[in-house]
């Protein structure tokens, strides 16, 4: 028990006796000779209370306690707002460490990792869902709600894009805009597309994020039985064509637009559909600074010093396929690593075998059909799962290991069967 009781008193003086070095500290250029004296009758206070009674050495702490009052100024005592802005300050401080040399959370925004990864996904929406299925929705799944009303009744032409459109970052087949807008309350720069459709002779617009394919989902809102928009679109007559002026905010666009021969009344939803979050990953920062990366790594890495995309400084996530010096090919389903069947992750076999979703690895760009390609020194060759649907390394060129960010680790959002340990 006495034990204890002096336990307590070493703990009252060590905290004032830090309380008298933060004052000398940090207002040492402006205390005057009289405070100077001051804190040393503090700290003379607090040495003398250690050998006393329990009693007493707490009267020796409350005197110490005026006396650093009295000469603390913003240092002491601490207001709450102050105490608690260096607490925020501390956490803001360790988070941004954390994320610059340890662990960053990525969001995949397309699914060219699919099936192990998903970027954003649709899901069409009949009615409208109550508040609580809503937030529910959201927060277990990340979904947000897109929908565009018609504004006349008519048939609804859709806009389709020039074939130098479709030349563009992110193609397609309908006709878009990109706009400038902000996320997370108007704090962050942002892009997204605009859509604009017709019905009998008002527009409509719809937006939704930059990196979201819109084309599937209208196609299946519109034509469900087709597989292609070019199955719809090829051999139609030309009077299911026409060139519009669309008149928006003091401007005149001219669009080709093709009559779906959809017929919309005025105020039903032209389109309603749910866009469900990608998966969002906790990528490992640090092992690459030991190791290096290897064969089969879902890795990160920035775009900025990669020639075909540095349009858009951003951040991609791919599988790492080939190490320097290694030689590539693709002869359908199977990707060949130095004239072997890939190994080093589960979905290489997957692939290999069109497993469940996996597609198989498909020829294109730098790995066309009957062309094997060598990966330079200190560069890496990456490519996505979902191989028919991807945009990588064959597209593109190589991944300059300068650029290399980290290895996707955990998926921590949303809350789906793929919650846990990356493959």
């Amino acid at each position: 028990m006495m034990f204890f009781k002096k336990n307590k008193v070493k703990e009252g003086a060590k905290y004032l006796l830090s309380i008298a070095e933060r004052i000398e500290k940090y207002r040492r250029d402006v205390l005057s000779e009289k405070q100077a004296s001051i804190l040393s009758e503090a700290r003379m206070c607090v040495n003398h209370a250690l050998s006393l009674s329990r009693e007493e050495a707490y009267k020796k702490f409350e005197e110490a306690d005026t006396l650093l009052k009295s000469i603390g100024g913003n240092v002491y005592p601490l207001t709450g707002l102050v105490e608690n802005a260096e607490v925020f300050l501390f956490a803001a401080i360790l988070a941004i460490a954390v994320r610059t040399f340890f662990f960053q959370p990525f969001r995949i925004p397309t699914n060219s990792m699919w099936p192990t990864y998903s970027g954003m996904t649709d899901e069409l929406v009949k009615g409208r869902k109550n508040i609580l299925k809503k937030f529910k929705r959201w927060a277990c799944l990340g979904a947000t709600n897109i929908h565009a009303q018609a504004n006349d009744s008519g048939s609804l032409q859709i806009p389709i894009a020039t074939h130098k459109d479709k030349l563009g970052p992110y193609g397609g087949i309908l006709y878009y805009k990109v706009i400038n807008t902000r996320k997370c309350l108007g704090l962050l720069p942002s892009k997204e597309r605009e859509y604009t459709f017709v019905v009998g002779s008002h527009y409509t617009t719809l937006r939704v994020p930059l990196e979201f394919y819109f084309d599937e989902m209208a196609l299946a809102a519109l034509f469900p039985r087709a597989k292609s928009w070019n199955e719809i679109l090829n051999h139609q007559p030309a009077t299911r064509f026409k060139r519009l002026k669309i008149n928006k905010e003091g401007h005149k666009d001219k669009v080709h637009y093709f009559d779906t021969k959809v017929q919309k009344s005025l105020g039903e939803d032209i389109f309603n559909f749910d866009i469900l979050t990608g998966d969002m990953l906790f990528v490992d920062k640090l092992s690459y600074h030991f190791c290096s990366p290897k064969v089969g790594d879902p890795f990160v890495f920035r775009t900025r010093n990669i020639e075909r995309l540095n349009y858009d400084d951003k951040y991609f996530i791919k599988r790492l396929v080939g190490l320097p010096n290694d030689t590539l090919q693709v002869i359908g389903p199977t990707l060949y690593r130095n004239h072997q069947p890939i190994e080093g992750a589960e979905a290489f076999d997957l692939n290999r075998k069109q497993v469940g979703q996996y597609p198989g690895y498909t020829n294109s760009g730098l790995l066309e059909e009957d062309t094997e390609v060598d990966v330079p020194k200190n560069c890496y060759f990456a490519m996505g799962d979902n191989s028919p649907y991807s945009y990588d390394s064959r597209g593109w060129g190589f991944v300059p290991n300068g650029e290399v960010i980290g290895k996707a680790v955990f998926i921590l959002y949303p809350f789906t069967h793929r919650w846990g340990r990356t493959k």
